[in-house]
């Protein structure tokens, strides 16, 4: 029998702003558990199977414990590191919004969003943050069935974007780098392709490595877009490309067996638009360099 309400897990040890959630989270018709502390939380998602995640990031290992940034962290990393399905919609609380570090280190996680402490009645809301991830992860979950085989973007209004076969010489890489829902956009000979954030960074990173040190492999411990998490990020990203283009990975990336990958594609064959990756300056430095 397939579930019929969503089911949510909260992380707060925080009393008072637990039941704020918990209510905003009932009124929507969902049900909810609650942990306040790194061990309780992974107890329930190891019984669970939770639709999202509202994660504080600053939480004790367990109870009795004082509350820590790097705490709430590592548990982001263990739920974002479960198998495809059972991964949670993860939305990141905290009160150090003001600090974007955080913001930023939380979505190249592997975060979906995050809301600052404390709460406003608009656009970071609770409530507003959980229909949007739902919402996206719905589309994520149309586009991935609704047409299998074609191309993105084919047979819903878009014209077909011209077939990659890895038979073909090097394909044509352009970094473009602008957002849509949250998500970014490159092309492959043509075809747009939609990445996370962090899969776009780093697979951004391969290509400048490949453009600026051909044939050389690029150490993952080198990319500053995932200080953690590292194998699950990469598998993620051979996973999407995959879906997009098949066959690309196994034709085109190398590892050299000790956590160093190299992108076999000719500088002259990877550009970019300047302007929107000015949204990457760190990315955009590198490849003007």
């Amino acid at each position: 029998m397939s579930r019929t309400k969503n089911v949510a897990l909260v992380v707060e040890d925080d009393p008072t702003l637990l039941d704020l959630i918990t209510e905003t989270i009932e009124s929507l018709g969902h049900e909810v558990r609650s942990a306040s502390s790194q061990e309780d939380a992974l107890s329930l998602v190891e019984d669970t199977m939770f639709d999202y995640v509202l994660l504080d990031l600053k939480i004790p290992l367990r109870e009795g414990r004082l509350p820590r940034l790097e705490i709430g962290f590592t548990l982001l990393e263990r739920i974002v590191s479960l198998p495809d399905a059972r991964r949670p919609g993860v939305i990141v609380m905290t009160a150090h919004g003001d600090d974007h570090e955080y913001c930023r280190r939380a979505l190249r996680d592997g975060a979906d969003d995050f809301i600052k402490k404390p709460f406003d009645s608009g656009k970071e809301s609770p409530e507003t943050a959980i229909k949007k991830l739902l919402s996206r992860r719905s589309e994520e979950r149309y586009e991935a069935v609704e047409l299998p085989g074609l191309a993105a973007g084919e047979g819903r209004g878009r014209p077909a974007s011209r077939e990659l076969s890895v038979d073909q010489g090097p394909p044509a890489i352009h970094l473009v780098g602008t957002y849509d829902r949250r998500r970014c956009n490159l092309e492959v000979n043509g075809k747009e392709l939609l990445l996370s954030e962090q899969r776009f960074r780093l697979f951004a990173r391969l290509a400048v490595h490949a453009k600026r040190s051909p044939g050389q492999h690029l150490s993952l411990l080198d990319v500053p877009e995932i200080q953690s998490g590292t194998r699950q990020a990469l598998n993620r990203l051979r996973k999407d490309l995959e879906a997009q283009v098949p066959g690309f990975w196994d034709r085109w990336i190398r590892n050299d067996g000790h956590g160093s990958y190299c992108l076999q594609i000719p500088g002259d064959s990877i550009t970019y638009d300047a302007d929107s990756m000015a949204a990457h300056p760190e990315l955009l430095t590198i490849l003007r360099t």
